[in-house]
């Protein structure tokens, strides 16, 4: 999603949650640029909880774009952890020194992403989400509540549509897009 709310990269999963769903997304959004031959790179990407994983911080690539990534779903959960206190005790004696460093390296992803969210320009960045990607699924939802095709692969041309139509739209009502 761009900040003009236009829809760069749409897919339809059968997935439970969008962990998964990062990489292939931004690969996408990639992709669609090069297709147009939009030079400019994709600077930063906004997700919220349900895209933090290890595996998504792992994943990316340091060229960019830069990840800002919410950790845990609500405010009040976020809040909550900042101020709970570190575990106490030893790491259980079962573990191996190999799991002991994958705890460790996984608990400090977490915090520097956590820590990168709550500095200024994180703040900044991740804000935009509310009046970016939010209002879209709103949008297209105000138009359409359901699928009217039955099978995945229709319902996957159906979102490619509706994501089409909303980007016209968009594009018609800014007033960049006019007849001759």
């Amino acid at each position: 999603m761009t900040e003009e709310q236009a829809i760069v990269a749409a897919e339809l999963t059968q997935e439970a949650n969008d962990v998964g769903q990062l990489a292939p997304m931004l690969e996408r959004a990639g992709k669609n640029r090069e297709t147009l031959e939009i030079e400019t790179p994709i600077e930063s990407c906004s997700a919220d909880a349900g895209y933090f994983s290890e595996a998504n911080l792992e994943a990316a690539d340091p060229a960019g774009p830069e990840l800002f990534i919410a950790t845990v779903r609500e405010k009040k959960e976020r809040e909550a952890e900042r101020e709970a206190r570190a575990p106490r005790g030893p790491i259980p004696r079962a573990a191996t020194a190999k799991e002991r460093m994958e705890r460790k390296l996984r608990m400090e992803r977490k915090l520097r992403m956590e820590r990168k969210l709550r500095t200024k320009r994180g703040k900044a960045i991740y804000k935009k989400r509310a009046r970016t990607v939010e209002p879209v699924f709103g949008q297209i939802k105000g138009r359409v509540d359901r699928f009217m095709r039955l099978g995945f692969s229709a319902c996957q041309s159906e979102w490619s549509l509706l994501c089409a139509t909303h980007n016209l739209l968009k594009l018609w009502r800014s007033g960049r897009f006019q007849s001759g």
